[in-house]
């Protein structure tokens, strides 16, 4: 049976512009890798605008058995 994890991360570029700044591509490296290190894959992830309170993020879904 495949377990399904769903993180949400902040981030503060669009994706449409190149406005990204090293410390977030460090930021979800890091996320990615340290969560492959607890057996979880990553699925798919997805950029989440800046609708409602939360502001832009990255939501990103991992699986493992």
């Amino acid at each position: 049976m495949m377990k399904y994890k769903t993180e949400i991360v902040k981030v503060s570029f669009k994706f449409l512009k190149s406005s990204i700044k090293e410390e977030e591509v460090t930021e979800l490296n890091d996320l990615i890798s340290k969560r492959a290190s607890e057996g979880w894959e990553l699925v798919t992830y997805s950029f989440m605008g800046d609708g409602g309170s939360f502001g832009r993020g990255v939501l990103i879904t991992f699986k493992r058995e």
